[in-house]
């Protein structure tokens, strides 16, 4: 089929090189100058295993092409997806859904013949039908433009990965259109569905909240985790052995138990957000304030790194030098959004503190909105002159230094925030290895 997807982010990139990967005819639109160039020259816009290889592959055999023209993308789909930004609003507990607007008013408005769109781009739960209204709204006069809501559960830094082996596909649409646009969705998604993927199709609400119920569970192990975290260490336990007995049991599994500063990224922050508002406007209060509460426990993980480094040093954080390793969200991918690491930076770096960061992948993303930090090359420069070390983003670069080589480092005491070095190897080399809060309960244990 001839398969059309609207914005070439973190979202579409992948989407649409796996529709390609399906064998579909698939053209990407994004009117971002820099983000065209980049796919037309063969290279995925932003750092994401894998993705290149995939938009050579199809280019080359002519199964994928990019473009900025509304007209031609009309022009050439069977079926559209829609995959731009919704960022959380400023100053606000909801997603701006301006972008999302625009692309299907500037999509309606040029098809010529009846055509399927399928939204992909996450959504406040009770959206979708409001947007498949507008959608047929601004389509010409007797042109019917059926919709379609696919939340997408694709993992950044597995993007290729979780997109190309979905672990599960829903469709949410209306009554009057369900047979016409899952008809559409089945031959699209033909591949995944004769290799056993499960297909649930139902209205647009359901839909939604199958995104945010997802993520809200997340975030609420992780927040969990960190919670228990704290109760471990209050009482002297072993919160690592308590978190992979928690794994080993089948019905809760050990992904996102593991301690540390917490979550990041366009995703989870603004979907937890977002359904907790939605809540709150049902009237379901005590949703409402639970999830706030997993949106509290998580970000106050930052202040207490921040808090944690300021204890370590002897005239605080004013005049201090802090060393940081990692500024992106998570391992593997060129994101900073909501980045926790980050986050500590420029919270350091407020509180007075010369600020020095490394990072494997996000230094000259770093560099250009954050001007104020000191960003270094090297993890080593990173030490120089600190009188602490914070790695607050996992890579595994880092787990595999040897703590034995920076022995003319002055800095002697890590915060092992994420929980991915080794304990033994760091104080065998002369290192005060600390996990995330340990600061705290070190007078509770001795009363």
């Amino acid at each position: 089929m001839k398969v059309t997807v609207i914005g070439m982010g973190r979202l579409g990139v992948p989407y649409l090189t796996a529709l390609a990967e399906l064998g579909h005819e698939a053209l990407g639109l994004d009117i971002n100058p820099e983000t065209l160039e980049a796919l037309q020259d063969g290279r995925c816009p932003f750092d994401e295993p894998g993705i290149t290889d995939y938009i050579a592959k199809h280019t080359a055999a002519g199964r994928l092409r990019f473009t900025d023209s509304y007209d031609e993308a009309a022009a050439h789909g069977d079926v559209f997806f829609l995959a731009v930004p919704t960022p959380q609003r400023e100053e606000a507990m909801t997603m701006d859904l301006s972008a999302v607007e625009d692309a299907i008013r500037a999509l309606a408005c040029r098809l010529t013949r009846p055509a399927v769109l399928i939204g992909k781009s996450s959504l406040p739960v009770g959206e979708g039908a409001r947007l498949a209204a507008l959608a047929a709204d601004q389509a010409p006069e007797g042109v019917r433009l059926r919709v379609g809501w696919s939340p997408d559960f694709l993992r950044e830094a597995l993007s290729m990965e979780t997109t190309l082996h979905p672990a599960r596909l829903v469709l949410g649409t209306s009554d009057a259109d369900r047979s016409v646009v899952e008809s559409i969705a089945r031959r699209v998604w033909a591949g995944w569905l004769e290799d056993g993927v499960v297909m649930l199709s139902t209205d647009f609400v359901t839909a939604d909240l199958t995104k945010a119920a997802a993520n809200a569970f997340l975030s609420t192990k992780i927040s969990f985790a960190n919670l228990i975290d704290d109760v471990c260490q209050a009482a002297g336990a072993d919160s690592k052995t308590v978190a992979t007995a928690m794994g080993l049991d089948p019905r809760i599994g050990p992904f996102g138990l593991t301690a540390g500063l917490g979550w990041g990224g366009s995703c989870l922050s603004k979907d937890i957000r977002a359904l907790a508002d939605r809540a709150q406007a049902l009237g379901q209060s005590a949703a409402a304030t639970f999830l706030s509460h997993v949106d509290y426990t998580n970000t106050t993980r930052r202040e207490l790194a921040v808090t944690h480094a300021e204890s370590i040093l002897p005239g605080g954080l004013e005049g201090s030098v802090v060393a940081l390793w990692g500024a992106s969200y998570k391992p593997n991918v060129g994101d900073i959004s909501d980045s926790p690491a980050l986050d500590i930076a420029l919270r350091m770096h407020r509180a007075g503190a010369e600020v020095r960061v490394h990072d494997p992948s996000v230094n000259d993303l770093v560099r250009r909105h954050h001007p104020e930090l000191t960003v270094v090359d090297a993890p080593a420069e990173a030490l120089a002159g600190a009188g602490v070390l914070i790695v607050a983003t996992d890579w595994p670069r880092y787990t595999a230094l040897d703590p034995a080589s920076f022995a003319d480092s002055t800095t002697r005491t890590v915060i092992d925030a994420r929980r991915c070095l080794d304990p033994a190897r760091w104080r065998a080399a002369g290192w005060d290895h600390q996990t995330l809060g340990a600061f705290r309960h070190h007078t509770a244990l001795e009363a």
